[in-house]
């Protein structure tokens, strides 16, 4: 069975790894002293349900003026929410029921522009797998958020996102000529090598969904790993990587 590894234990383990410095954005446990904290030191950051994925249970939060911050994002539903709020009020529509002693688990991360040129969020899905007892990297793909998105900067094909190949992310929307393209593919692959082997060396798995973003220096961030990653978006960019993924699940 594989183990469902919640996104503070990945920060953890990948934060006390052999990660690079600064490949992992900075992660604590939900709390309202925590939010303040994290206000105190960011403009932006996002709070997420510890396991919940397809954009639900995840929400940017922007500092602002008066004590009210914008939060913007997608209920454990599914409904969109876009507010101004006090850190109090925030708290109350995250743990609608803690009065009634039942609480989400929720974590807060410090917030990352991984942007195009124009300015759309887009994120890196990175496919790994583990073949012949080592990792290797069996796909990769881009999602770039839709305008309608951009506010929330939640990057996901389950809330509208657009697939595309990575080396069309890197030539059209981050402008970058055929030497950049390959430095950052091999800093991609490298970073999430290193975090596969890191979460399978306490979780065995044989396969991840990494999503990756890229800071204004080209530098690739990881901002979580799925154990049970799904694989359709794979098949609309390329059905040859698709196909590629599947027969090395074959062997798993």
């Amino acid at each position: 069975m594989v183990h469902t590894v919640g996104k503070l234990e990945q920060y953890k383990l990948l934060n006390s790894g052999q990660m690079k410095l600064g490949s992992i954005p900075t992660t604590v446990e939900y709390s309202m002293a925590n939010l303040h904290l994290f206000l105190t030191k960011f403009e932006e950051l996002y709070i997420k349900h510890d396991t919940s994925g397809q954009g639900r249970g995840i929400f940017k939060v922007t500092k602002g003026p008066y004590q009210l911050h914008t939060i913007n994002g997608y209920s454990m539903q599914g409904q969109q929410i876009n507010q101004k709020l006090t850190v109090k009020q925030i708290h109350e529509l995250l743990q609608p029921f803690e009065k009634f002693g039942r609480s989400h688990p929720y974590i807060i991360q410090e917030g990352i522009k991984s942007v195009t040129d124009s300015g759309h969020p887009f994120s890196i899905r990175v496919h790994t797998q583990l073949v012949n007892s080592k990792w290797e990297v069996s796909g990769i793909l881009a999602n770039i958020s839709s305008k309608q998105l951009d506010n929330n900067g939640i990057v996901n094909r389950c809330r509208g996102s657009q697939i595309l190949p990575i080396e069309k992310l890197m030539k059209h929307y981050l402008k970058l000529n055929p030497k950049k393209e390959r430095e950052l593919l091999e800093k991609i692959k490298d970073v999430s090598i290193c975090a596969s082997e890191t979460i399978a060396s306490k979780y065995p798995a044989r396969e991840y969904g990494i999503d990756v973003g890229v800071d204004n220096n080209l530098n690739p961030i990881i901002f979580e790993l799925n154990s049970t990653p799904g694989i359709a978006g794979f098949h609309l960019v390329d059905p040859k990587i698709w196909r590629h993924i599947v027969d090395n699940r074959k062997g798993l």
